[in-house]
């Protein structure tokens, strides 16, 4: 873990310096379009419990809603793809994160008026942010610059906020909770089961714990603050893509558990000591993808099912969780002070859902603009719906992100029927970036990604209905726009011009080329590269080296920890040791792909 120190700067400076600040003092425009598309992904009520406030990712706006007459008043554009909205407790601000744009936005909001008081550029990619419980201070997770921005929050009106310390993270993040009183911060993989503790005072990584999971979406602590609770989902190697597997989720389950919390912040303590876990849905009736979570002052704890269109609402105590109909892929959960009523962000349905904690009913709906007809859809936003719905599985306990997070890859082994066989579970492939690297699989058995979304609707997710070539087309064609993922250390602002020249030369001269051939770096044949899985296979596909540095652990069936272990410990088909400069050099090129 590297930190950065950054000295205070006057707002001149500020802006010599890159970190240039913005303050209006005008409100900003409003949204025109109440038929596009808002893809809402965040939400918080404000401080008199009047007003909602929704941050919507695909329109960069802010819808607010007057909830006495439960409708939206206002919508006003504030950036490129909002990713995160949290409420600065005593004063009349809101934090919200712009992932496109790389910005926290601090805003003044009172009732329906909202203004940016400040843009603050940080770390590429920010996508979630947590405020101290004294308001004086704010964390801010950049998932693929894989970092943490620490940033001292305005004290009085007429103040901006500073960034203090960037810290590089040895995960993706996302989810974050502050916790003990915000002396510690827990962050989670944004892919995997790991869970980075940084002491917020001298800002040290007090450690990195693993559990059996992926897909972290929801992080809350239970009412007497002694149990974490995670919502993940949990794939298991060891089952195979069948659907007596999948039916009774061996395959892939979701899930809330139950962590102690001395446990977590103690790297030397049994984690799984007094845990227990809340499996979410049964064969049958399953519950694909859970999300966000809240927890009640009561204890309650509502967390967000969304690849099924529900909520699961329970305490610690009860054996099974109660669920709840509301709209399209919930993603997002908050709770009024009086634990009375739940509001449920669903980013699909573009609403957001009221629910009654007591009756434990939804009671209505508040649309942020005209649901479009999904027919009028394009291909591509229909086959977004798709990939994050869970019900193209058998029972609902799947969907294509729950393998490929957010079109990435969890990076667990999955024992599937691509490769023709079973007992050899082989890494999940990331989707990023695959548009033009046919074929597809381990094995380079689907010749297009056509043929490969009908095997894995098919074969994978163990769908109960044949699939629809509708489908088929809509899901490839979303998939072919999902963009590479960037270079980390381009991100980082690391990236060294001449190592990596250099290192495209050694990757030439070592013969690299011969299966990871640019522009693409992959070939359509399959090799021997000196590899061989359980089942005795040794012929593989090369996968394309496209945003390697942003994957890992490596090979087909994760034995290399990192770049580094592939070349070092397993010395992939190398001819001689490499020097340290070589491999320094050889690694600066992959990293830049």
């Amino acid at each position: 873990m590297v930190v950065f120190a950054l000295p205070a700067l006057s707002t001149s400076r500020l802006c010599a310096s890159g970190f240039c600040l913005l303050m209006l003092s005008a409100a900003v425009g409003f949204a025109a379009n109440p038929s596009a598309l808002r893809r809402p992904i965040a939400l918080e009520l404000a401080e008199d419990g009047k007003t909602l406030y929704v941050a919507n990712s695909r329109s960069g706006s802010l819808s607010v809603i007057d909830l006495n007459n439960a409708r939206v008043v206002q919508e006003i554009s504030l950036g490129k793809k909002l990713s995160d909205l949290v409420r600065v407790d005593g004063r009349p601000w809101f934090l919200a994160t712009d992932e496109e744009a790389g910005e926290l936005l601090l805003l003044q909001a009172a009732g329906q008026n909202v203004k940016i008081w400040q843009r603050l550029p940080v770390s590429p990619y920010p996508v979630s942010v947590v405020i101290s419980p004294d308001q004086s201070r704010c964390y801010v997770t950049s998932i693929w610059s894989r970092r943490l921005s620490v940033i001292d929050l305005p004290l009085e009106n007429d103040q901006e906020a500073k960034i203090t310390h960037v810290i590089d993270l040895p995960i993706a993040p996302r989810c974050q909770l502050l916790v003990r009183d915000g002396s510690k911060l827990i962050i989670a993989d944004a892919f995997g089961g790991r869970l980075a503790v940084l002491d917020t005072q001298s800002l040290e990584l007090i450690g990195i714990r693993e559990f059996p999971g992926h897909n972290v979406r929801g992080l809350g602590v239970n009412n007497d603050g002694t149990m974490l609770l995670i919502a993940h989902q949990m794939l298991n190697e060891l089952a195979h893509t069948v659907r007596n597997d999948v039916h009774w989720g061996l395959l892939m389950s979701n899930d809330l558990r139950w962590l102690k919390l001395d446990a977590v912040l103690d790297p030397k303590a049994d984690l799984y000591g007094g845990a227990h876990m809340h499996p979410l849905g049964e064969a049958g009736s399953a519950t694909g993808d859970p999300a966000g979570l809240t927890v009640a002052q009561d204890g309650t704890v509502v967390v967000a099912l969304g690849g099924v269109g529900e909520v699961a609402v329970g305490q610690e105590e009860d054996f099974s969780l109660y669920r709840i109909r509301v709209g399209r892929r919930p993603t997002d959960v908050t709770i009024n002070d009086a634990g009375t009523t739940a509001y449920v962000v669903n980013t699909f349905g573009e609403s957001v859902s009221i629910v009654d904690l007591a009756e434990r009913e939804a009671k209505g709906k508040i649309p942020l603009g005209d649901l479009p007809d999904p027919a009028t859809l394009s291909e591509v936003d229909r086959g977004e719906l798709l990939f994050y719905d869970a019900r193209l599985s058998h029972d609902g306990w799947m969907s294509c992100h729950s393998c490929h997070t957010d079109g990435h890859t969890n990076g667990m082994l999955n024992d599937n029927f691509s490769d023709a066989s079973f007992g050899a579970p082989k890494r999940v492939l990331s989707l990023l970036g695959r548009t033009g690297t046919e074929p597809f699989a381990w094995n380079a058995e689907a010749k297009d990604l056509v043929t490969q979304i009908r095997k894995s609707i098919t074969n994978t997710l163990q769908s109960d209905n044949e699939p629809d070539e509708d489908q088929v087309a809509a899901l490839a064609a979303y998939v072919r726009t999902l963009p590479g993922p960037p270079s980390i250390d381009r991100l980082r602002g690391v990236a060294d011009p001449v190592a990596i020249d250099r290192g495209a030369e050694q990757f030439r001269s070592l013969g690299c080329v011969r299966c990871h051939r640019p522009p693409t770096f992959t070939t359509p044949r399959t090799y021997d590269v000196g590899l061989v899985d359980k089942l005795g296979n040794n012929r593989f596909n090369p996968p394309t080296l496209r945003g390697v540095g942003q994957r890992g652990p490596y090979f087909h069936d994760n034995r290399a920890a990192s770049l580094e272990e592939v070349f070092r410990k397993h010395r992939h088909q190398l001819k001689r040791d490499l020097q340290d400069t070589e491999l320094f050099d050889l690694l600066a090129y992959l990293r830049s792909l």
